[in-house]
């Protein structure tokens, strides 16, 4: 092992020791649990993640640089697990606490083996029990949640087409622009989008907010294998978005829509608003991860033309 990675090696394991004694010291955690006896690192990337093993059970734990929207961003994630917790209709990641230690930001879960098959029927089942508590307060949420690094504007509106395409899809079109990757005809665009929403008062569904492939997930069992849902982008908005998600990079298995719609139907207009639904989505990985989005965005919008 070379010095430069030993030492970095220490730096993670005193660090994932650090934030685990702060959760200690808000009485969250066990004592035991400051006892680290392994790690492995799941990512690699800005959001470090960490299986951890302690003296008092297993942990997950995401950590960001404290500088910018960290602390925001696990706050807002703690949130919405704890809103789709609070439905009692899928299982989600469980969160223990978020903090800031030694200038990182972190959120710690309980560690749950996950399976990448299980029964996808039951898991549409159950996304159709989230999506069926709703808000009385119109489309939006209480505070700013993030989809990935994306702040999502939240404000409560009544109004479900200018909510979808000033509160989704404005501010990304507004940040591709000035990066230079701008696609022209912004009010055009959002014109399309409105026109195709137009009419459609949903309810105001919880929703997920990133439900693909990568987000849902399912715990082994000996009778069956119960989905888990995580990294959520929680707001209250039509449940066709989530739908439309799960259509957009990889379908999921037709168990899924036979459970879902097996307690809730979908509209015969779904086929009409999924692009603008999944534009949204194409549009925040282009801006978080470069133009190979584009040219699958500038599709999308050519298509709303009809």
């Amino acid at each position: 092992m070379t010095a430069t990675l030993l030492r970095s090696t220490e730096s993670a394991q005193y660090l994932l020791t650090r934030i685990l004694a702060d959760a200690v010291d808000q009485r969250l955690l066990l004592p035991a649990a400051s006892e680290l006896t392994s790690y492995s690192q799941h990512l690699n990337t800005a959001q470090q993640q960490y299986c951890v093993r302690t003296e008092a059970g297993d942990f997950f734990i995401k950590r960001l640089s404290a500088e910018g929207t960290g602390i925001e961003r696990f706050r807002a994630e703690q949130d919405g697990l704890l809103r789709i917790m609070e439905t009692q209709s899928i299982v989600t990641a469980q969160p223990i606490t978020c903090g800031v230690v030694d200038g990182h930001s972190y959120l710690i879960l309980t560690h749950t083996p996950l399976a990448v098959h299980g029964d996808w029927l039951e898991a549409g089942r159950q996304i159709a029990g989230m999506h069926s508590h709703t808000s009385d307060k119109g489309y939006g949420f209480e505070h700013t949640t993030f989809c990935g690094d994306t702040p999502q504007n939240n404000n409560w509106s009544n109004h479900w087409a200018h909510f979808f395409s000033e509160q989704r899809i404005a501010p990304l079109l507004t940040q591709l622009e000035m990066r230079g990757d701008g696609i022209r005809g912004r009010e055009r665009i959002l014109a399309r989008c409105q026109t195709r929403l137009l009419g459609h008062q949903p309810e105001a569904s919880l929703l997920h907010g990133d439900l693909w492939s990568g987000n849902i997930a399912f715990r082994p069992d000996v009778e069956s294998s119960r989905p888990v849902v995580f990294d959520p982008a929680c707001y209250y908005g039509d449940a066709e978005t989530d739908l439309a998600m799960t259509e957009l990079f990889g379908r999921f298995p037709e168990a899924f829509y036979k459970g879902y719609q097996s307690v809730r139907s979908i509209d015969d207009g779904y086929a009409m608003r999924r692009p603008v639904y999944q534009l949204y989505h194409v549009l925040n990985h282009a801006v978080l991860f470069g133009n190979h989005y584009m040219d699958q965005a500038r599709e999308i919008i050519k298509g709303l033309a009809n």
